[in-house]
């Protein structure tokens, strides 16, 4: 990707969700070029009639350490967490140009779903905090992403556009499933790696995610903890955990904490 075909993408970007203040990336050649385009782009537009503009939206990039990817944190997992499922879903997947640009509008919709923490007022049950909060406010409204619109292609037959469709939902029912068991193994392992003695920390009124079936639509089962069980060594090894649909007793591998702890 040339350095002019990025800034055009990061345009699309900023268009789409609003400005930004700070960029974190890598030090991929593209990017680094991107940052002094657009520290050059200001300096020249600081005298024009456009300096109200650029003087809004000034953006700092920060860019990572050299040959340590691992220093993005979560978000390098989360990048891996979609990208890992999409190449073995769409691998050998045949759809069409606006097939596929749907298909990934869709995913972005389910990365942006994810339960960041949860929301309580005391007198009803927690809620989910989810990026599309802060990026798309007022817009979540749905438990599943939208079904995919009927796109305007050469099929000439009703039966046609079904299977079409079947096909697409299909595709991203797939993506789902993978990307929830990849997203919830990288919360398990990020919040080791913190705290290696994380199950030691579980407590009575604790809100985790708790894993249901991964058949299920895109919906995230929140609990509330009642109740420890240890195991003969004093770790906590289960947990009597309740939702909206009863009380569970649950071992502590089907629980998980959220990716923003409090």
């Amino acid at each position: 990707m040339s350095t002019r075909h990025f800034l055009f993408a990061f345009k699309r970007f900023i268009s789409r969700r609003g400005g930004c203040s700070v960029v974190y990336s890598d030090n991929a050649k593209s990017f680094k070029a991107a940052s002094k385009d657009l520290m050059y782009f200001s300096k020249i537009l600081k005298d024009s009639e456009f300096k109200d503009f650029i003087s809004s939206r000034g953006i700092t990039w920060k860019f990572i350490v050299e040959r340590a990817p691992w220093w993005g944190g979560f978000y390098e997992r989360l990048v891996k967490s979609v990208k890992d499922p999409l190449r073995k879903i769409l691998g050998r997947a045949l759809l069409t140009f606006e097939e596929l640009s749907t298909i990934l509008v869709e995913i972005e919709y389910v990365a942006n779903s994810r339960p960041l923490i949860y929301v309580a007022d005391g007198f009803s049950e927690p809620n989910p905090l989810t990026p599309l909060d802060f990026l798309q406010y007022g817009r979540k409204d749905h438990d599943f992403p939208l079904h995919f619109a009927e796109l305007v292609n050469k099929a000439s037959s009703r039966e046609s556009l079904i299977k079409r469709k079947k096909y697409q939902t299909t595709l991203l029912k797939h993506f789902w499933i993978k990307w929830k068991e990849q997203y919830l193994l990288d919360l398990k392992t990020v919040h080791h790696f913190k705290s290696p003695n994380a199950h030691k920390e579980v407590k009575i009124d604790d809100v985790v995610l708790v894993k249901g079936s991964s058949k299920s639509k895109m919906l995230w089962d929140l609990g509330t903890i009642q109740e420890t069980f240890q195991g003969r060594d004093g770790h906590i090894r289960a947990c009597l955990v309740k939702t909206k649909k009863g009380l569970f007793r649950k071992p502590v591998q089907l629980i998980y904490p959220f990716e923003i702890n409090e």
